[in-house]
């Protein structure tokens, strides 16, 4: 309900600006996530992308001087993988192994879900049949259901013949995403928008292909990780009024 009521209260933004709706569509999207970490996290992990993907809804209003308005309702899927560094090792007991096991690589697989509200405002360019534009804007998050992940362990020992063994532990988890003090990851983030595309204009709409980068301001959990998530998408906007 949340979602929603950002959502209208968007388009009622958009119509006391005295802005025209020109057009509403739908955005697939290839998603590529991961975390921003704190200088505590990245002196022990390594984060890289974890392919996802999106889908969006949305309207268009012409503000004028070829500026436009676009607000989104949309579902999309963040995380990422994170990797210890190759320095770094710890004893057995912090990981519930007797004391003669060393944990000498940790990697994580998060995946995340959100409804996301992107508003975002548009400049173009271009004309005839093929127009440029670059946006920029915001977009408020909000999880659907808990995250989960997987985590890989390698665990090394001296056995009896003092030759080194390995074992590699892998678990599955969850991921408590809420607002009391017990979840791990918070259920709402906010972002920074910055995209760019190109279109190509037909009678009736006009499809679009658009790269956007997404920078998550707060903090979703203790440790400081920030959502990143680079999309690539294809839209198709159908004109109004025509």
């Amino acid at each position: 309900m949340k979602k929603l009521v950002l959502f209208l209260l968007a388009i009622a933004f958009a119509s006391q600006m005295n802005a025209q709706l020109t057009g509403i569509g739908v955005r697939p999207t290839l998603s590529l996530s991961t975390y921003k970490l704190s200088k505590g996290y990245n002196d022990i992990y390594d984060a890289s992308l974890r392919p996802g993907g999106g889908f969006a809804v949305f309207a268009e209003f012409n503000l004028g001087n070829r500026f436009t308005f676009q607000p989104e309702i949309a579902f999309m899927q963040r995380g990422g993988n994170l990797r210890s560094e190759t320095n770094v090792f710890w004893d057995g007991p912090e990981f519930g192994y007797p004391a003669d096991h060393k944990v000498v690589d940790i990697r994580q697989k998060e995946s995340l879900n959100y409804i996301d509200i992107p508003l975002n405002f548009e400049k173009n360019f271009g004309g005839g049949n093929i127009g440029f534009y670059v946006a920029v804007g915001t977009t408020f998050s909000f999880a659907v259901g808990n995250g989960r992940g997987l985590e890989e362990l390698t665990v090394e020992h001296i056995g009896r013949n003092e030759t080194v063994t390995t074992q590699v532990d892998r678990n599955e988890y969850t991921i408590e995403m809420g607002t009391g003090r017990n979840d791990e990851y918070k259920t709402y983030d906010i972002g920074l928008n910055l995209g760019a595309g190109l279109a190509f204009i037909r009678e009736s709409g006009e499809l679009s292909f658009d790269v956007r980068f997404v920078q998550g301001l707060r903090n979703v959990d203790i440790g400081s990780l920030k959502n990143r998530n680079l999309q690539f998408g294809i839209s198709y906007m159908y004109y109004l009024g025509q």
